[in-house]
């Protein structure tokens, strides 16, 4: 017990740091069905997985991050899609003309959070000592993992070509940080890392009848890179294996140039990659180019994560889980033939336009402004007997499990209640059945459902001190107040859930 003591104080003086790392889409069942293939260490060398979900009806990428960083989920934090209604207008929940991008003239922040992250309590709890760090692939997930008080938070900007942040936490690139990571990706085409590995579990390179959402072809070899440097190269990365590698690149060069874990303090570093959801989106759940992207992530991180552990040693603590999963495609449903299918969208919405003119009179423009985020929004003015003629559609559709209007929300169960905001989730909110997507008809593989395909995660930690509780299933409530414990500060103001660790 005296050895263990001071061996934590020797880590508190030299200084300490916690990783919180979330992997885009990454199910608890990808963890058990490639466990052969990612080793006895386990994904990235986090040992055994741990199942946690999420109690909401809507998953997805800025919901599950905020949910992680807050400990509270979008009743609260109002974080209710990757974008939200303002009315009858559609906005991306990280816009913000008052935080331009470098180089772009886009503005983004994490200004629409309504609950602190736990970044926002280190700073606030130390002072500003503490160094918050947040690198990502993708903008929504570096933001809502920090929050607005970090030092910074750095993300591919695929407009510009460069990892990029906005004026609200730096003027401009630090000197450290890479320039023209897409440099090295110009020529390059992505092959199977696994071929022997991956072939055995899914023989067939491609599903009959299945249509990639991708411009990159249907099957391997993909050609990324043709020569220069455009937009369309830029957008690629950003959609293939090649985004992590250039976050993660940005990540080491953060961790040395900031000296974060090394200045006597106790430091935050984010980590959001998000290849294997951009590419599950356009190939599948069961397609080898998702399968390739999950073990490309995995040795990746792997090696990343082997250099913190070599540099900081006991002083390094890690938190690994994901933001939301992937339902299988309706391709791969009926194949196998189990049930699911697809609430289209572009089909749904036409059909309670023509109940609404038939009930109350030809609206030009239509009454329906969009489904989004599974909610419908009706366009201002309507009258309230517009919101029970939509709600009688939906109701007869056979892939909603749940429709519930704004009026009914307090009465409705709690993972209902917890996926709604009041003024920017719409008028009704839509849950779908198990293995059913709401989606156009000819998109992509989606997520957004209360069931296991996307709630369900992994949960992994590795910390000197303490392990993860022997609990049958996690909550993601509960990755904030563990983030805290680890870091040894209070948890964010809207955590109230308990840490998923317990000392060892």
């Amino acid at each position: 017990m005296i050895a263990a003591l001071l061996l934590a104080a020797a880590a508190a003086s030299q200084g300490r740091l916690v990783v919180l790392v979330v992997v885009d889409q990454l199910r608890y069942q990808d963890v058990l069905w490639l466990a052969p293939a990612l080793g006895p260490r386990g994904f990235a060398g986090m040992g055994r997985a741990a199942p946690m979900r999420y109690e909401t009806a809507v998953a997805e990428t800025a919901p599950g991050h905020a949910v992680l960083s807050t400990g509270a989920y979008a009743d609260v934090n109002g974080i209710v899609g990757n974008s939200f209604w303002q009315g009858a207008r559609y906005q991306e929940a990280v816009d913000d003309p008052s935080c331009p991008v470098w180089g772009s003239k886009a503005g983004r922040s994490a200004a629409a959070l309504r609950a602190p992250t736990i970044g926002d309590m280190l700073k606030l709890n130390t002072a500003g000592a503490a160094r918050v760090v947040g690198v990502a692939v993708k903008d929504r997930s570096a933001l809502f993992l920090v929050g607005p008080s970090a030092d910074l938070a750095l993300w591919w900007e695929a407009d510009i070509g460069e990892m990029a942040s906005t004026a609200c936490y730096a003027p401009g690139p630090p000197g450290w940080l890479p320039r023209r990571p897409a440099e090295a990706f110009k020529d390059w085409v992505w092959t199977l890392s696994r071929p022997d590995a991956i072939a055995r579990l899914l023989p067939q390179p491609r599903v009959p009848g299945a249509r990639p959402a991708s411009d990159l072809g249907p099957e391997f070899p993909h050609t990324v890179g043709r020569g220069k440097l455009d937009d369309r190269l830029y957008r690629a990365l950003r959609n293939t294996p090649a985004g992590t590698t250039i976050a993660l690149r940005a990540a080491r060069t953060a961790v040395a140039a900031l000296k974060l874990g090394e200045a006597g303090r106790t430091d935050l570093l984010t980590v959001a990659l998000a290849s294997v959801d951009t590419v599950g989106h356009q190939y599948g759940t069961l397609s080898r180019e998702r399968v390739d992207a999950v073990l490309r992530v995995h040795d990746e991180l792997s090696a990343f994560l082997d250099e913190l552990r070599k540099r900081l040693g006991p002083r390094l603590s890690i938190v690994l889980t994901s933001d939301h999963g992937l339902t299988p495609t309706e391709a791969d449903e009926q194949r196998l033939r189990v049930q699911g299918g697809t609430v289209a969208t572009d089909e749904l919405i036409p059909r309670i336009n023509r109940a609404l003119d038939e009930a109350m009179g030809a609206r030009p423009d239509g009454w329906v402004a969009g489904i989004e985020g599974n909610s419908l929004a009706l366009r201002a003015p309507f009258p309230a007997r517009a919101i029970d003629v939509a709600v009688e559609v939906l109701r007869r559709e056979p892939g909603l499990f749940r429709v519930v209007p704004a009026a009914e929300m307090d009465r409705a169960e709690p993972f209902i209640r917890h996926s709604w905001f009041p003024g920017r989730s719409g008028q009704v909110l839509l849950v779908v059945r198990p293995l059913w997507t709401l989606k156009p008809r000819d998109a992509g593989a989606n997520h957004g459902s209360t069931w296991n395909d996307d709630a369900l995660v992994p949960l992994m930690v590795e910390a000197a001190e303490f392990r993860l509780r022997r609990d049958a299933q996690f909550r993601a409530t509960q990755v904030a107040p563990t983030v805290a414990a680890l870091l040894e500060t209070a948890p964010p103001s809207a955590a109230l859930d308990s840490a998923a660790i317990e000392h060892r």
